[in-house]
This record gives C-alpha cells, sequence and structure tokens, in this order.
C-alpha cells in the first residue's frame, strides 16, 4: 500500500512538471507577444498553456478508475470535452473591444484555466488540482501588472499610421523627428497619397521605458500632420 502511494504521489509530481514546462513555453510565446505589443502578452499565454496541459492530463488519466471497471461500454471523457467547449464560450464574452483597444483576454483564460481546475478536481485529480490552481494564483499575481515584464522586455515596437498634407520633404521633416525621439528601425509604408494629402504607416522600435505619448505629441507640433492613429501592439 505504501509503495502504491509513493508512485501514486510520484505520478502527480511527473503531472506538476508538465504543467510547469507548458508555463514556461506560454512565457516564452507570450513574450514575442508582448514585444510587439499585443493585446495577449506574458500572463495570458502561460494562464493557457498551464489550463491546456491540466485538460491533457485530465483527459489521459482522469477517467482511469471508471475504465478499469468491468462492464463498463461508455467514454467518459465525453462529458468534459463538452465543458471545454462550453466553458470556451463563456469566456469569449469577458473579451470587450473598444476603440481598437481588447480587453478581458486575461480573464477569458482564467475563466477557461478554472474550468481545468474543476475537471481535475471532480474527475478525483485533488493532488494536481490544488497545486495548478496555487501555480495559477502565483502567475496571476507575479505578471498582474507590467512591472516585472516591463523588466525584461528592453525594446518593443511602435506602429503608427499618419495622414499629412502632401507637401515637399514631409516625410523626411517625420522620419528625423521619430529619430530625434529615440525611434530606431524607422519603416514608412504609403497606404494612399493624392495632390492634398498622404497617409502612410510607421514602424519603429522604441525603448520599453520611452513613453509614446511623448512622441506623438513632438509629431503633433507639425501642422502639415492633420491626424495621428496609434494602437498599442500595431495594427
Amino acid at each position: 500500500m505504501y509503495l502504491a502511494n509513493l508512485a501514486s504521489i510520484q505520478i502527480e509530481w511527473d503531472w506538476l512538471l508538465r504543467i510547469v514546462v507548458a508555463a514556461f513555453c506560454g512565457a516564452i510565446i507570450g513574450y514575442e507577444r508582448a514585444i510587439q505589443r499585443k493585446s495577449a502578452g506574458v500572463r495570458t499565454h502561460i494562464v493557457v498553456a498551464i489550463a491546456s496541459a491540466l485538460f491533457m492530463i485530465v483527459s489521459k488519466y482522469g477517467f482511469t478508475d471508471l475504465l478499469n471497471m468491468h462492464g463498463i461500454a461508455l467514454d467518459p471523457s465525453r462529458i468534459a470535452a463538452q465543458i471545454v467547449t462550453g466553458i470556451s464560450f463563456i469566456g469569449a464574452g469577458t473579451i470587450l473591444v473598444r476603440r481598437d483597444q481588447i480587453s478581458g483576454l486575461t480573464t477569458a483564460a482564467g475563466v477557461w484555466a478554472t474550468a481545468a481546475i474543476g475537471m481535475a478536481v471532480g474527475a478525483g485529480l485533488y493532488f494536481i488540482g490544488i497545486l495548478s490552481t496555487v501555480f495559477l494564483f502565483a502567475v496571476q499575481i507575479l505578471f498582474h501588472d507590467d512591472t516585472l515584464i516591463n523588466k525584461i522586455i528592453v525594446h518593443v515596437r511602435f506602429d503608427i499610421q499618419i495622414e499629412a498634407l502632401n507637401q515637399h520633404n514631409v516625410l523626411s521633416k517625420i522620419e528625423q523627428e521619430l529619430r530625434d525621439n529615440q525611434v530606431e528601425n524607422i519603416s514608412v509604408k504609403i497606404l494612399d497619397v493624392s495632390e492634398e494629402k498622404i497617409i502612410f504607416n510607421v514602424d519603429g522600435i522604441i525603448n520599453n521605458k520611452k513613453d509614446e505619448n511623448d512622441i506623438i505629441l513632438a509629431l503633433k507640433k507639425y501642422p502639415d500632420i492633420t491626424r495621428i492613429s496609434y494602437t498599442r501592439g500595431g495594427q
């Protein structure tokens, strides 16, 4: 009995290792998205990776007690699969889009992860369910704001759309202003041009500690510029 319990604990620690590795992989992908200033950053990717790993563990090992019984002719994972789909719809309802800004992604991922924990406990995987709860809670607290991320990420993407009067050297003036405001690797793409105006997209790299608002206010001083559209994370 003792050896059986020891083996069971070792298996559950192996499950936890899988979840930790999944979280690490999710963090790497989220790090790249955070550099690009996308809405789904490090925290969201970690939560989704943890939830996915836990769903997989429940699907593979959560029904062994039923499947080992004689005379069982059913698929016990069928209800679990419906839970995953149903909770995904609920999570989607928490995602809001306002003026091209997306919010609620991490909340949606958290709802999804909560469903995975509930499934784990309901399947009798108490140990891994509790540890996953603690792990997810720690991730949510640690990455609650951008303080830690800002210490890791050095450079981020800066992307704006500018509408200006079609004047001589207007592009070169704007590019020079961006360089003066420490925008690097500047790339300009003209979207539309006429005799009166020109619309173009400017893509570059800035230091993560640089305030994008200062750059936009510096550009606003040019009378040739009629409109500036900036979306965190790019177009």
